[in-house]
């Protein structure tokens, strides 16, 4: 993903933890430039002081919802409407929602058909269908380092598909082509949801099953193959 997307971020603070904040922007800062950053909620319940306390730190505007019995809907559409005029009247090509709320899907869906990049951050709960309608799909909290255990199985035989799905005639792929592979086959499947930076430093962790190598001398593209042939 390029690091020099102009980005829109928007948050759904009844549906996500402030405790993420620091994390999701860290993260954000491979990507681009976060030009805009709005906060939606009831600044007025004392529900969203944890909220209220961190905006100032990480330059974040806040939207009042005012609170009633449709409070949620209405949350919901202020997002809509300022996502909308967002894509339209401001120079962004990368749009990020943070929420766990199912009812953003068509939104994201929405987004991703105007050429936008549309990038999820949501917690365990978040439902697949919101996930799948991202570009990029970060759950939270991000994963910190690699878990090597029998947990790893399912990326291992994932990592298998995509080299085959891939692989040229002698049987390299480019760690390139992996990646997009994977982006567009499930928007979840980003190296930072199995706790590592990279896909290739994934590969190198595994020397018994990839085998990673270079195909020019100055190391700038990554190649990658099977030790051995192996049915998962």
């Amino acid at each position: 993903m390029s690091s020099d997307k102009k980005i829109a971020i928007f948050f759904d603070c009844e549906n996500v933890s402030s405790k993420y904040l620091d994390e999701i922007f860290v993260e954000l800062a491979k990507v681009g430039q976060v030009m805009i950053r709005q906060a939606y909620n009831d600044w007025s319940s004392k529900l969203s002081r944890t909220w209220s306390e961190k905006l100032p730190m990480f330059a974040i505007k806040p939207i009042h919802i005012s609170a009633n019995v449709s409070s949620k809907n209405v949350s919901d559409f202020q997002i809509v409407i300022d996502v909308m005029n967002t894509m339209h009247y401001s120079n962004v090509d990368t749009i990020v929602l943070v929420s766990s709320d199912s009812d953003f899907t068509s939104l994201a869906i929405e987004i991703k058909s105007k050429a936008f990049e549309v990038i999820g951050f949501g917690e365990k709960k978040t439902p697949d269908s919101l996930k799948n309608a991202y570009s990029t799909f970060y759950e939270l909290p991000l994963k910190k380092e690699l878990e090597k255990s029998s947990s790893n199985v399912d990326i291992i035989a994932i990592l298998i598909n995509a080299i085959n799905s891939t692989k040229g005639e002698d049987d390299y792929a480019y760690l390139a082509q992996i990646g997009t592979f994977l982006r567009n086959k499930n928007a979840s499947l980003h190296p930072t949801n199995f706790g590592s930076d990279s896909w290739s430093n994934i590969f190198r962790e595994y020397p018994a099953i990839f085998e990673v190598s270079y195909k020019d001398n100055i190391r700038s593209r990554i190649m990658v193959r099977l030790v051995e042939h192996i049915d998962f």
